[in-house]
């Protein structure tokens, strides 16, 4: 199954943002992912995400300017839902 954890930095200053996600990559399990919500373009933590396997995909967002989905390319469940559902065409 998969779950989505929702994290809404988009009032916090830095560098919280960036702890709070990586609060929440501890607790990742199977099958889920994170989708951030971000007023910022968020480029140092994309980098170390993807320095540590996991894959991200930014998008403007509806009512934030940025939607940032994040998960373990590790976990087949979470990569396949992910890569499916977020992934650029």
């Amino acid at each position: 199954m998969v779950r989505e954890i929702v994290v809404d930095v988009s009032d916090l200053e830095a560098p919280q943002p960036f702890e709070e996600v990586l609060k929440q990559l501890k607790v990742l399990g199977l099958g889920d992912y994170i989708h951030m919500l971000h007023r910022k373009k968020p480029l140092p933590l994309l980098q170390m995400l993807q320095e540590n396997g996991y894959a991200s995909v930014m998008r403007k967002g509806d009512t934030i300017p940025w939607e940032i989905f994040i998960w373990n390319t590790a976990d087949p469940l979470s990569n396949e839902y992910c890569r499916s559902q977020f992934a650029p065409d």
